[in-house]
């Protein structure tokens, strides 16, 4: 005679697991948003994956399915920062000589463009990231900032040119005022 074990389902086991996946969710992101969309995707997956098969240890899988969504995020995150530098002509790469130093001191260019966004105001910083990593529009920006676009994009803009005096101070010794008097006459210049 065959005994009929009956496992929780993954609905039960998500509501049961519900406040616990966003708090195991918070070690990988900082916005409230980003872990609200990944306990979504992962209920999306895990009710599908439910559908075909019967899931032994849904609390389990569960968070095995969000990890690998925040992986998955994070891994897209860090291309679109990538992309953002190249965007700006840091130059992460010197030449073909020594692929090892060019790798080397791509490395350090880009932890320098990390520090350079670190080391800006928080409400600008936050602004920032929205826009470049995040990829949200100035209106979005607006919207969950509660503030004005112009305001949005004045900080854009004023983290777009402390980062570049940021990186400029680090490279050529040049005090931060120096280097932003320098970033904005290029800035000015370039827009006539």
């Amino acid at each position: 005679m065959a005994v009929n074990v009956r496992h929780p389902s993954i609905s039960t086991s998500f509501i049961e697991n519900f406040d616990f996946l966003k708090r195991f969710l918070a070690r990988y992101f900082s916005e409230q948003q980003d872990i609200e969309d990944v306990v979504q995707e992962t209920y999306l997956r895990a009710y599908g994956a439910e559908q075909k098969k019967v899931i032994d240890h849904p609390r389990a899988f569960l968070f095995q399915i969000a990890k690998n969504l925040a992986l998955t995020e994070l891994k897209k995150k860090s291309r679109q920062i990538t992309d953002y530098i190249d965007a700006y002509d840091l130059p992460l790469v010197i030449g073909q000589d020594d692929p090892v130093q060019d790798e080397v001191e791509a490395k350090q260019n880009i932890g320098l463009y990390c520090e350079a966004v670190a080391a800006l105001p928080e409400q600008c910083r936050r602004v920032f990231l929205l826009r470049k990593v995040h990829g949200l529009s100035h209106k979005e920006i607006s919207e969950r900032m509660q503030m004005t676009i112009s305001a949005v994009e004045k900080h854009i803009l004023k983290g777009v040119l402390k980062c570049r005096a940021y990186v400029q101070e680090r490279e050529t010794g040049r005090s931060s005022k120096e280097a932003m008097q320098n970033v904005r006459a290029v800035t000015i210049a370039g827009k006539k």
